[in-house]
């Protein structure tokens, strides 16, 4: 068989050899091409079973910074892909707040995704691509038919969660539609049909309004500012617009994140100024203490203890400040939320982890539609507090 083989071979090549030159290019070229979709082939079905090691060489924190690049990233891999890198490579939020990246992935993979974008947004990292791809609905659609754009969205959403931060996500959009004119985007939040609908909106565009003015807001012009903050009076905008209890609950509760500004995050001085708040905004003044004490540690429970602790116990400013915290915890990781709550709860001291607790298990129904996912976050708390669920 050897001998066979081997005569066969010898045969093969002195045909060859025998070839005039333009068949023997003929068939080297055959011969090379071969080989490159060979090659090529093994590579597909390489990247195929290994995943997510397909794009792991993308920095997605370097890509947000171009919305060009980003553009072009989005098409290639999709919203999912980059939200999904940026959570791995963002430690899961825990070595940088990923809320800004999420909210440029959600604004640019609207432009190429359209309203599948919701879909494919995910609610980790504070729901920013939800709220980025808002903005550019927004943007797309303005603001003629509200309420009516807005319901046809928003109801797709299956939880109260998903409902809560599609509506968060119109306040960032309104106020950047109407090009940061506050008191004509608090009319534009009235259009929505209901009280939840409508503090839902004034709350995302308070938060849009202290974002932009640090710098980071949705306007993609470089000489865009909004004239609704200042760097002398800590109670700015509240104290000037809509005297609304509404109004003003969802404007104190973002106000201690622009005090914070003014202070070089001072969180001594922050406590001070809640205190000198008008008396029935002093309690969420508290809670938005805790929602940046959550933010400013990376959700860190000892970090959050430790901060909460300016907090006065009395008036129940203390437990203000860690449901606030405990609020940022659940809403950073929406339906992906596992133990890092109930980790706040479990350190919180006396008293005040029985509010922990309550308030988590608050949330949780929103969260989760399905009762077991409801019980897998209840049975994360501490055993002598899961009756709380």
């Amino acid at each position: 068989m050897r001998q066979q083989f081997r005569s066969k071979w010898v045969r093969a090549k002195f045909r060859i050899r025998d070839m005039n030159k333009k068949n023997k290019i003929i068939i080297i070229t055959i011969i090379a091409l071969l080989i490159i979709i060979s090659s090529g082939f093994f590579v597909y079905v390489k990247s195929t079973f290994n995943g997510n090691k397909k794009y792991s060489d993308i920095k997605i924190n370097n890509v947000v910074k171009d919305n060009e690049i980003l553009h072009e990233t989005i098409k290639k891999i999709g919203i999912k892909e980059s939200m999904r890198l940026l959570i791995e490579q963002s430690g899961g939020g825990s070595q940088y707040d990923c809320h800004q990246q999420a909210h440029k992935i959600g604004g640019v993979g609207y432009k190429i995704e359209k309203e599948k974008s919701f879909q494919s947004c995910d609610a980790s990292c504070h729901s920013g691509c939800y709220h980025g791809a808002m903005e550019s609905f927004l943007s797309e659609k303005g603001t003629a038919n509200l309420a009516e754009d807005i319901t046809a969205v928003c109801k797709k959403f299956e939880t109260g969660f998903g409902n809560f931060e599609c509506l968060h996500g119109v306040g960032h959009g309104v106020l950047a539609y109407v090009d940061y004119d506050m008191p004509g985007a608090i009319k534009e939040c009235q259009k929505l049909p209901d009280n939840f609908s409508q503090n839902s909106c004034y709350g995302g565009m308070f938060m849009e309004n202290i974002l932009t003015g640090q710098g980071l807001g949705a306007s993609a012009k470089t000489d865009h500012a909004t004239n609704w903050v200042n760097r002398t009076d800590p109670y700015f905008p509240c104290d000037k617009i809509d005297k609304a209890y509404d109004v003003q609950y969802q404007c104190y509760q973002m106000q201690t994140s622009w005090i914070l500004t003014m202070s070089n995050y001072n969180f001594d001085i922050v406590a001070k100024q809640c205190l000198d708040a008008p008396d029935n905004m002093q309690s969420v003044c508290f809670k938005s203490f805790g929602r940046d004490a959550a933010g400013n540690s990376l959700r860190d429970p000892a970090k959050i203890l430790q901060l909460c602790s300016k907090a006065p116990i009395i008036k129940g400013y203390y437990d203000q400040c860690i449901i606030g915290a405990l609020n940022v915890i659940v809403d950073f990781w929406g339906p992906g939320l596992k133990n890092q709550a109930s980790q706040l709860c479990a350190l919180t001291k006396g008293s005040h982890k029985q509010i922990c607790y309550q308030t988590l298990a608050d949330r949780i129904p929103d969260l989760f539609n399905e009762k077991t996912n409801q019980q897998e976050i209840c049975n994360t708390f501490e055993l002598s507090y899961q009756n709380l669920c």
